[in-house]
């Protein structure tokens, strides 16, 4: 019996797609940007009306899982995967 190249493929994907939400799964914090809490203590608001990340947290943006380097800093009005992060944080966090 001999492997194809499809099959191959198909179960190299699944084994990335199963080892990236094991990874995904261990992140510090996970919030819901959209409809849930959202984990304010992980960011700071900056002098110019944008927010800084001050702490490791995972977002769900829309079914997407973003994971934001710590010293990232989102600035007023910018997009983030098409969503403006600090309106988002402004909204879920109070604007500070």
């Amino acid at each position: 019996m001999t492997t194809s190249p499809n099959r191959l493929c198909r179960w190299a994907t699944a084994l990335s797609v199963v080892a990236l939400l094991s990874v995904a799964a261990t992140q510090p914090m996970v919030a819901k940007a959209a409809n849930g809490p959202m984990p304010c203590s992980a960011f700071q608001r900056t002098t110019y009306g944008g927010w800084r990340v001050l702490a490791p947290v995972t977002l769900d943006l829309g079914g997407r899982l973003y994971s934001p380097i710590v010293g990232t800093t989102f600035a007023a009005g910018a997009t983030q995967h098409g969503i403006e992060m600090s309106d988002l944080l402004d909204q879920q966090c109070g604007n500070r």
